[in-house]
């Protein structure tokens, strides 16, 4: 089992993520404000999509960390922006009435904020290592 701290991005996106994909399956009509009928079957593969996220997450949770490691939570981190910024964005407008039962919008951003600094940080850890044993080989 590989060490917490390393895999503890893909474990905090799968901690944050699992729980939205289920309930954006049960509950697709909770997910807008008014949603036309047509929306659910959208909403509803948007759950399933997010749930292979978490799967995903969490197989690599429970390996060893390596450049393949590094590169899927690249992708994991490119995912969060959009929460990010639809967070911010409806904090800017003061559309924060709607959509509280999941924290509402300061909760979102802080919490895909977490997730986006966490797996970018696990992707450039590889970066890092790899200039200081190239510089400590150099000495």
């Amino acid at each position: 089992m590989p060490r917490l701290l390393p895999a503890l991005p893909f474990w905090l996106h799968l901690l944050i993520e699992l729980p939205a994909s289920v309930n954006f399956f049960l509950n697709p009509s909770e997910q807008l404000s008014s949603p036309a009928p047509q929306a659910h079957a959208i909403i509803e593969q948007y759950a399933v999509l997010l749930f292979v996220s978490s799967l995903i997450a969490l197989i690599f949770a429970l390996r060893p960390i390596d450049r393949t490691s590094r590169s899927v939570a690249a992708a994991l981190s490119v995912y969060h922006l959009a929460p990010l910024v639809r967070a911010g964005s409806r904090i800017v407008e003061g559309s924060g009435d709607y959509g509280k039962g999941l924290g509402g919008p300061i909760v979102h951003l802080i919490v895909h904020l977490l997730c986006f600094g966490a797996l970018l940080g696990a992707f450039m850890s590889n970066t890092r290592a790899n200039e200081s044993a190239k510089m400590g080989h150099r000495m």
